[in-house]
């Protein structure tokens, strides 16, 4: 009778191990990859709106562009000497124009600290302007935190 009970008695053990491990190591690699789509979602949203923020100061500074072609138009074209054009220039333009070096220039601010740069150079002629530079830069200045004591490399001196 013994031997009919022991021969009845399955055994799961090692198979049942085996699947939790199986199901434990599934679910773990279906979290890892939630939270790195998660990541991934986060990152191209923050590009999306980077580029947007690109595209939008580009908006603003062809804008800019325009209206300061416009008014190198209607200076430039009145057939008046250099000198004088400059100076209806200046007036009309303000602090946008650099005498000296002829150069007009503006900042366009855009998000986290950035600003979009746009310099013309004052040319005499039909071709009123060049572009000089178009360009994003960093226009906050940040501070490095240094609240926290780091270790120098210098050995402590005891006094």
């Amino acid at each position: 009778m013994a031997e009919k009970s022991s021969r009845n008695k399955v055994s799961i053990g090692a198979s049942s191990l085996i699947l939790i491990f199986i199901v434990l190591c599934m679910a773990t690699f279906g979290l890892l990859s939630l939270s790195s789509a998660q990541g991934d979602l986060k990152l191209a949203r923050r590009n999306a709106d980077a580029v947007k923020g690109y595209y939008e100061a580009d908006n603003k500074g062809q804008q800019w562009l325009k209206d300061v072609d416009g008014v190198l138009m209607e200076e430039m074209g009145k057939g008046q000497d250099s000198a004088q054009c400059s100076l209806e220039i200046k007036d009309r333009l303000g602090d946008l124009y650099d005498r000296e070096t002829g150069l007009i220039s503006t900042d366009i601010p855009m998000d986290r600290g950035r600003s979009l740069r746009i310099e013309l150079v004052l040319m005499c002629g039909e071709k009123r302007y060049e572009v000089k530079s178009w360009y994003v830069y960093n226009s906050e200045e940040y501070e490095i935190d240094t609240s926290m004591p780091v270790w120098g490399g210098e050995a402590p001196t005891e006094g």
